[in-house]
């Protein structure tokens, strides 16, 4: 009784060990989802990167405007010989001889009023930021839609790859079928060359498509930033269809993607940042205020202390030392008209802004219709597509019934098989497509593809 317990408790043992320990495999045997695909993508995409590190940028400039509030600080040290004809700093009076002289200062400016373009310069990088990081938003969608994309084309030339395996498959169990009907003498060898003839071009469209796989396979990889040697499985959830064509109304729909699409977003403050930038462009005709402040000191070998010996160090720099406290305003009367030019280009570049955000206006406009109308579209054609194939498998099968009693000819069974291999290609092209625009519908009103 023992012995079974320790075996069981090993058995179970093993087992969890071995489900803990190799998730990754359970995975690779299902296959990766769309979803999966996206998210791996947009981890391993470097653009995307890229638009992260402008947005940390972004936030650099944010801490480099913060900090035009502060004053600057600046010290300055000098030491050098007088050669010739200069002012020996201890008479005040001309002098031909050489001396040593140190200058030690520390100068203290704090800015105070600037006509408000330090304010509106911190606004503009403030924009900057949240449009660089909406960017990087934009270009994960971008991203997720190709992916998406190529996605479903592989999907899709991986079926139409299986119908061609099995209308060859079809045509070798129907050679099989006609040369035992002309060994027998009930079918011509005519017939039996032309069903050779068929599966010849069976053979050769399954290798047509063998290849559109495979180059779509890498093409996904490609956008996955993966290597040709990386394994990748896709699985495609199957989902029931909807019976209403769309639950909101174009008008509704935009409304949403209005509200959510970084985009939308993106227009509205590229207007911001440019008023910004036109308004620090206005302050430079406002006057500046800036207080300052001066210490300054000096060692000279011409000083002499009271027995007649050259000064000590610290002490000329006690007794040299010199303060200076003060406001310093600068009014701005002419500059050659470059105030009034940067003026004039910053309301331009505003006027430009709004003129190109109503040209993405009516492109997102354009779009969001495109792909409602599409998205109707598609689920008509996959409705109608699926009576399409109802009818082409009955047909396909009294065909083969009326073939094997002699009452149609080889031909017209070929047609008919030909016919249901179509019907079930246009079945796989509007599953697909429905998925695709469906997932766009769901883009336009969550403003994300996951």
């Amino acid at each position: 009784m023992n012995a079974k317990t320790s075996i069981k408790q090993s058995l179970l043992i093993f087992l969890s060990t071995c489900c803990s320990a190799a998730p990754e495999n359970c995975k690779a045997q299902s296959g990766w989802t769309e979803d999966e695909c996206i998210v791996y993508a947009i981890e391993h995409n470097l653009r995307i990167r890229n638009k992260q590190l402008d947005a940390k940028m972004a936030n650099a400039d944010i801490v480099t405007a913060y900090g035009s509030f502060l004053p600057s600080i600046h010290t300055i040290g000098a030491l050098g010989k007088q050669f010739g004809h200069s002012i020996d700093p201890r008479t005040n009076q001309y002098t031909s001889e050489s001396f040593l002289e140190g200058t030690i200062a520390l100068n203290i400016s704090l800015p105070i009023f600037e006509g408000f373009s330090r304010i509106h310069r911190l606004q503009f990088y403030k924009w900057n930021k949240r449009i660089s990081k909406l960017a990087s938003k934009v270009e994960e969608n971008r991203l997720a839609f190709e992916v998406l994309e190529a996605f479903y084309r592989y999907c899709f030339d991986k079926e139409i790859h299986g119908l061609a395996i099995e209308q060859r498959k079809l045509s070798e169990y129907y050679c099989e079928q006609i040369r035992e009907y002309v060994e027998l003498g009930m079918r011509s060898h005519a017939d039996l060359q032309e069903v050779k003839a068929r599966l010849q071009s069976d053979i050769y469209q399954e290798t047509v498509k063998s290849n559109s796989r495979h180059l779509s396979l890498w093409a996904l990889k490609e956008l996955m930033n993966m290597k040709e040697a990386d394994t990748l499985s896709v699985l495609i959830a199957d989902e029931a269809m909807e019976t209403t064509a769309c639950p909101l109304n174009f008008d509704e729909l935009y409304s949403a993607s209005e509200a959510i699409l970084p985009e939308f977003h993106i227009m509205k403050m590229k207007e911001k940042a440019s008023r910004e930038s036109a308004s620090m462009a206005n302050g430079a005709l406002y006057p500046s205020i800036r207080m300052e402040f001066n210490l300054n000191t000096g060692y000279y070998d011409t000083e002499k202390n009271d027995y007649g010996s050259m000064a000590p160090f610290r002490e000329q720099l006690n007794r040299n030392m010199n303060k200076y406290i003060g406001i310093c305003v600068s009014l701005p009367l002419f500059s050659g008209l470059s105030h009034f030019g940067s003026i004039r280009k910053g309301k331009l570049r505003l006027q430009q802004v709004e003129n190109e955000n109503e040209q993405k206006r009516l492109s997102l406009y354009e779009r969001i219709h495109e792909a409602h109308l599409s998205f109707m579209a598609a689920h008509q054609e996959h409705q109608l597509a699926k009576e399409q194939l109802r009818a082409d498998s009955i047909t396909w099968k009294e065909g083969e019934e009326k073939w094997k009693e002699g009452m149609i000819s080889v031909f017209e069974l070929l047609e008919k098989r030909n016919r249901y291999i179509r019907g079930k290609t246009e079945m796989v092209r509007t599953k697909l497509q429905y998925k695709l625009k469906k997932r766009m519908i769901r883009f336009y009103q969550k403003g994300t593809f996951l």
